[in-house]
């Protein structure tokens, strides 16, 4: 992986952190598309001293202009996106469907759908000119598995689902492969604070994993970087759940 060029969505926290700091280690470089400016300085550094060259870049992902203009500025400095893990997304608490509201339902749509597709119709480009690729998108247990309360946010990730496979069908030639993890609860900025706020939930968020405890965002890393490695080549339009077993039956 040394010296290729590496595009996180999201990455200035949570998953797409973690997954920063896991990948730091392969001395590439890291492109992070987030809009959390306060705190790019320090996993800049972080990630520098980990091994690897890193650039952040202001993105609104829900908005095909700021999309397109990252990826210019991408183009202009390095000429290439080797590999691509579209991270950003957002959830809301899980509630019965005839309850979420509009900006609920627009805002999980721009972000976990729309943003996902604006991100692959620009790295594609990239990838399909230069005749090698590996794109990673966030899903979720959720875009597996249908769960109460969660129509919403599944129904988006079910969306990612789709995307992932079909698109990966459609670049199978071309040296592209196109996968997606799906992560169970992870540890995350976004997460941890319901711990006091939403205990009840927060516990049953624990439980969801089989193992008893919330997954580490470089425990999702590692597993995007599976997926990046050269004798993954032949691995392509997967759905890898890290979720410690969730999905694979909970009765």
């Amino acid at each position: 992986m040394k010296g290729n060029i590496l595009v996180i969505t999201g990455g200035l926290s949570g998953i797409g952190k973690g997954t920063a700091l896991e990948l730091a280690k392969e001395n590439l470089t890291i492109i992070i598309l987030d809009v959390q400016d306060k705190k790019a300085p320090d996993v800049i550094k972080q990630v520098e001293l980990l091994g690897s060259e890193c650039k952040y870049f202001h993105c609104d992902l829900t908005k095909r202009q700021e999309v397109d203009r990252g990826f210019e500025q991408i183009g202009k400095q390095y000429g290439r996106v080797d590999y691509a893990f579209n991270n950003a997304g957002r959830g809301i608490l899980s509630k019965p469907f005839a309850k979420v509201n509009d900006s609920e339902i627009d805002s999980l749509i721009d972000l976990d759908i729309k943003a996902v597709m604006y991100c692959m119709i620009n790295e594609l480009k990239f990838m399909t000119e230069q005749h090698f690729g590996r794109i990673v998108n966030t899903t979720s247990g959720a875009g597996l598995v249908a769960g109460k309360g969660m129509a919403l946010y599944s129904a988006c990730k079910h969306a990612v689902v789709g995307l992932t496979k079909a698109a990966a069908l459609d670049y199978a030639k071309k040296e592209i492969t196109i996968n997606a993890v799906a992560p169970g609860t992870i540890a995350t900025e976004l997460i941890l604070p319901y711990k006091e706020t939403a205990p009840e939930e927060f516990k049953k968020w624990e439980d969801s994993n089989p193992i008893g405890r919330l997954g580490k965002p470089a425990e999702i890393g590692h597993a995007v970087k599976f997926f990046f490695e050269d004798g993954s080549e032949f691995v392509n339009g997967v759905i890898l759940p890290v979720d410690s077993g969730c999905v694979a039956g909970n009765f």
